[in-house]
């Protein structure tokens, strides 16, 4: 979704119920992901890209039991990730680019959110890849 002057989702995303990869790119005046999100179960693959008006990722994150590749980039506002990452199981894939302050506490063993993506087998942090 390439909407530059979005500024909102509708909570009735809720009924795509067989939605399975979303891409947010390039929406900077949207603020936050719509909580009737977190209703899609089958939501695989999430991509949230050049929204620089998001702050924060859910802490409902974790209702998306399929997510299997997460990738966030071009988020300077987003401070940290939320404990809901740790409990995306199925997570395989994770890119963060981008986000300075991600960057700094996702790196591996001694960042501070570390022990939250450390569960996720390919991850893609800034230039470094870390497996």
């Amino acid at each position: 979704m390439y909407c530059p002057n979005l500024a909102g989702l509708p909570d009735s995303l809720e009924h795509l119920s067989s939605l399975l990869s979303l891409a947010v790119i390039s929406c900077p005046l949207l603020e936050c992901l719509p909580e009737g999100l977190k209703h899609v179960k089958t939501l695989q693959s999430l991509e949230i890209r050049s929204c620089q008006r998001i702050s924060d990722l859910p802490e409902w994150l974790d209702s998306f039991a399929s997510l299997r590749t997460l990738a966030i980039s071009e988020l300077p506002n987003i401070k940290s990730l939320p404990v809901a990452v740790r409990r995306l199981t199925k997570l395989q894939h994770l890119s963060i680019q981008e986000c300075p302050h991600l960057q700094r506490r996702c790196q591996k063993e001694r960042g501070e959110d570390w022990w939250k993506v450390a569960h996720v087998p390919h991850k893609y942090i800034s230039s470094s890849q870390q497996q």
